[in-house]
């Protein structure tokens, strides 16, 4: 591509069949980085083929279009499981559940739409500023998703599919969205080398951020870390999810499950146990009716358990704060050795349509999940002191919001723990999913994050990122290992989104010098408008 007479550079155009066939290659890229296909290395490129179609679409509503349909292509991919929870446990018949899943697409793609319809925009003043833009913007967005709608929906944001254990240590300053800017950078440059095969300065750049992303990998892969010194038993117990097993769950029906999982703590305890160090037993969210101020069962189980394994015990259980018992809060508990309790965590953001409706929208419509509460969020960010260490604490779906695990990680020596119920997803590729969401969270904050979950993936995380043991799924059985409290001080845990808040700072510039330039004359190929 040759620059015309004032120097700058012509506006590819191109047909619309191109445009939709790269559009829908980046939602199957995109798709296949993560699970069930996993292909991570594809990440690198993921986005070129959408932002070639952007910068060739002189039509903002085209250039829309294709974005929202690259999105709708990778979601609908790897979020297909969303058609199954609602079918076997929102109850919805088939066609109905496909309906709700198209209307989520339709509101999440318009993410994807909007980077699409952004990127064309810049590019028809600047076709160079548009691929600068594109990494930029792309965060902005993803930021966005992380708040809106419906309290956010940050799940498989691209930078969770980086691979190299070395480039994932960067989330310790910029959190998951640095990541997702050097992979939309990659594909922004590889962009430029399809447009520009022929000029040296695109090969140069491309070469020199290759080397950046190679040295900055080799930089900061991390050393193996010494043994942990703190015993730990992270205990699945695989509670089914239909009402009629749920329900045989109740230690007021059958004390025999309850005493199965409390055995199984006490083997694991004393399989770790150690003459100058408290083991730590976390159990999983589970959907089993374990109501420590309701009933006396589950409540003198938990502290006999305590106390006669010497260990802190930490737990799930649903807390009724009227008398109505119709709005219960999503909690987490910690009972020291003597059984006293000496922390309650009350899940503060909730699932949507999960866990509760949002209350704006009409009455009819219900949630996806039938077998739960309508749950009520906490108020209040609590972390536990122990004599060794604190220990912060997320419910479930709360660990895909990197500010709140910020914010929930103590400052000084800590562990974080995430306590999950992921068979909701069946055998899909959620749970796998699901970890490699947790596994950041460690990286962001430099702490050991103990994982419990109902039926996998339990799992140990080192604060790097890196798995030091996990269990099979749909299976009754405990993890032992150790961890190791840390005070590390990640920029990231000390200064949140600053990375991310910057990228909407200069995505947000190079729009107003965009808006600024708009009397300049119009380059070849950018006169039709949108």
């Amino acid at each position: 591509m040759e620059p015309l007479q004032d120097g700058t550079l012509p506006r590819p155009q191109s047909a619309p069949l191109f445009c939709l066939a790269a559009a829908i290659l980046s939602g199957v890229l995109m798709f296949a980085c993560f699970a069930p296909v996993g292909w991570t290395p594809l990440v690198w490129v993921a986005c070129t083929p959408l932002v070639l179609a952007a910068v060739s679409e002189p039509r903002l509503r085209r250039a829309y279009l294709w974005g929202a349909l690259a999105g709708a292509t990778f979601l609908a991919g790897s979020l297909y499981w969303f058609i199954y929870v609602m079918e076997v446990y929102g109850h919805l018949r088939l066609p109905i559940a496909v309906a709700v899943m198209i209307l989520f697409l339709a509101v999440m793609s318009a993410f994807f739409g909007a980077f699409s319809a952004g990127t064309a925009w810049i590019a028809r003043r600047s076709l160079r500023g548009a691929l600068v833009f594109a990494a930029f913007f792309w965060v902005g967005l993803e930021l966005l998703r992380t708040y809106f709608p419906f309290g956010g929906f940050p799940w498989n944001l691209l930078g969770y599919a980086v691979g190299p254990n070395g480039l994932r240590q960067l989330a310790s300053f910029t959190g998951v969205y640095g990541l997702s800017f050097i992979a939309v950078a990659s594909s922004a440059l590889v962009a430029g080398l399809i447009l520009w095969p022929n000029r040296p300065v695109a090969w140069a750049l491309a070469l020199a951020w290759s080397a950046v992303l190679a040295g900055a990998n080799a930089r900061l892969r991390p050393a193996p870390l010494p043994a942990g010194n703190e015993p730990v038993v992270l205990v699945q117990p695989n509670v089914p999810l239909d009402d009629a097993a749920v329900e045989a769950w109740a230690p007021w029906r059958d004390p025999q499950p309850l005493a199965n999982l409390v055995s199984l703590s006490e083997a694991g305890a004393a399989e770790v146990a150690s003459p100058d160090r408290n083991p730590w037993i976390i159990w999983a969210e589970n959907p089993a009716p374990f109501y420590f101020f309701h009933g006396d069962q589950f409540a003198a189980a938990m502290r006999n358990l305590a106390q006669k394994a010497r260990a802190y015990l930490l737990f799930n259980t649903n807390i009724f704060p009227g008398s109505a018992e119709l709005q219960p809060t999503n909690s987490a508990l910690l009972l020291d050795p003597g059984g006293e309790v000496v922390l309650r965590y009350d899940k503060i953001h909730l699932v949507p349509f999960g866990e509760y409706v949002p209350d704006w929208l009409p009455r009819w419509v219900g949630k996806i999940t039938s077998q739960v509460g309508n749950y009520v969020p906490g108020k209040h960010l609590v972390t536990a002191q122990t004599p060794r260490g604190s220990v912060g604490v997320s419910i479930c779906y709360e660990d895909t919001f990197p500010q709140l695990v910020r914010r929930l990680t103590p400052a000084g020596p800590g562990v974080l723990v995430n306590i999950s119920d992921d068979a909701w997803y069946g055998n899909s590729a959620a749970a796998l999913q699901h970890l490699q969401i947790a596994q950041l969270r460690a990286v962001e904050n430099h702490r050991y994050l103990l994982r419990a979950t109902n039926d996998g993936i339990t799992a140990l995380i080192d604060p790097y990122g890196r798995l030091i043991n996990t269990l099979p799924r749909h299976r009754m059985m405990v993890l032992t290992g150790h961890f190791s409290f840390r005070a590390d001080r990640t920029f990231y845990s000390a200064h949140g989104d600053v990375f991310a808040w910057t990228c909407v700072g200069i995505a947000a510039l190079m729009a107003a010098v965009a808006v600024a330039g708009r009397r300049l004359p119009a380059v070849q190929g950018d006169t039709r408008g949108g």
